[in-house]
C-alpha cells in the first residue's frame, strides 16, 4: 500500500507540474506604406533620340587644303547632362577630286574633342556648360520652333551658326589585340 501511495503521488506530481505550451504568437506583417508615384520629369519638346543631337559643319578653303570642323551638340540621355564632340580634319582638295574619279578612298586624320557638361532651358535658350569651365566657356543658343508647333527646328549659336537637328555618334568599340 505503501508502494500505491508513492506511485499516486508521484502521478499527481507529474500531472500536476506539467503545462500546456502556450501557442507562438504570430507577429503580423509590418503595413504596407504606400509608395508615392515618381517625381514628373519635364518632358523635353522632342520626339525621339535623333532630335537630342544638332549638327554644324564648317569649311575653310586655304590653297588648295581643305580645313573642316565639325560640331555635333547631344543631350536629353540622362538628366541634365549634354555632350558637345568637336571634330577637325583638312584635306587636300585635288587629292580628294582625284580619289573620287578613281574611286578610291582618301583617308582623313580626325581629331575628336569631347566636352561633357550640363545644359539647361530657360526661355527659348539653351545654355551648355563645361564640366571644366576653367578651360571651356559657356555657350549659348537660341532655339528655333518649327512654325504652329513646340518641335524644334534648329538652334543658333553666338555666332549665327545654325545647328541642325542630326544623328548622334553610335558608342565606339576598339578592340586590341
Amino acid at each position: 500500500m505503501k508502494k500505491l501511495i508513492m506511485i499516486t503521488a508521484l502521478l499527481m506530481c507529474f500531472v500536476g507540474s506539467a503545462q500546456k505550451k502556450k501557442p507562438k504568437k504570430i507577429v503580423p506583417p509590418p503595413p504596407v506604406k504606400e509608395v508615392p508615384p515618381p517625381p514628373k520629369i519635364e518632358e523635353l519638346p522632342f520626339e525621339d533620340d535623333e532630335k537630342k543631337c544638332f549638327v554644324f559643319k564648317a569649311e575653310e578653303q586655304k590653297d588648295s587644303l581643305t580645313y573642316v570642323t565639325e560640331t555635333l551638340l547631344e543631350y536629353g540621355w540622362n538628366n541634365n547632362l549634354a555632350r558637345m564632340i568637336i571634330t577637325t580634319y583638312n584635306y587636300d582638295s585635288v587629292k580628294k577630286n582625284q580619289a573620287d574619279e578613281n574611286g578610291e578612298i582618301l583617308a582623313l586624320t580626325q581629331n575628336l574633342q569631347f566636352i561633357n557638361g550640363t545644359y539647361k532651358i530657360e526661355k527659348d535658350v539653351f545654355t551648355f556648360t563645361p564640366e571644366k569651365s576653367e578651360k571651356f566657356k559657356t555657350r549659348l543658343f537660341k532655339i528655333t520652333y518649327k512654325s504652329k508647333t513646340k518641335k524644334v527646328d534648329f538652334l543658333t549659336d553666338e555666332n549665327n551658326n545654325k545647328l541642325q537637328t542630326g544623328e548622334c555618334l553610335e558608342p565606339m568599340v576598339k578592340m586590341s589585340m
